[in-house]
């Protein structure tokens, strides 16, 4: 028997349905260990190699934009002048403080983590 609510109208699944959504759990629950390993694996190696300033500030930049931010909307955000935004995100000798790179991702979403590395030797 449907019931309806709103505009939509829900009904029981049928026995194909419940069957092909069980055989979906099964198959993602047998497979969550191996993500869940290889994803805890992938964050080791990132924890481990640390990334650089640069690379944080183009991702932080890449994000505003898949958002369709504009500097002035990320401005307002973190109280951090356009100007600045945008010499942050252009200048390559851009020294930003851990503080501004921390509103920045705030501002879009995102939260940082910092991590020390040991320096490469050449």
């Amino acid at each position: 028997m449907a019931k309806k609510l709103g505009k939509r109208i829900y009904r029981a699944a049928t026995e194909s349905e419940k069957k092909r959504h069980a055989k979906i759990r099964n198959q993602v629950e047998s497979e969550l260990p191996e993500l869940r390993r290889r994803a805890k694996q992938k964050l080791g190696e990132i924890q481990s190699q640390g990334v650089a300033i640069r690379h944080v500030v183009a991702t932080l930049k890449a994000e505003r934009e898949r958002q369709g931010l504009s500097l002035a909307d990320v401005k307002q955000r973190t109280g951090i002048d356009r100007s600045a935004l945008s010499r942050l995100e252009n200048n390559e000798d851009a020294n930003p403080t851990l503080n501004t790179l921390a509103r920045y991702a705030d501002a879009v979403g995102k939260e940082m983590l910092v991590v020390l590395a040991d320096a490469r030797s050449n």
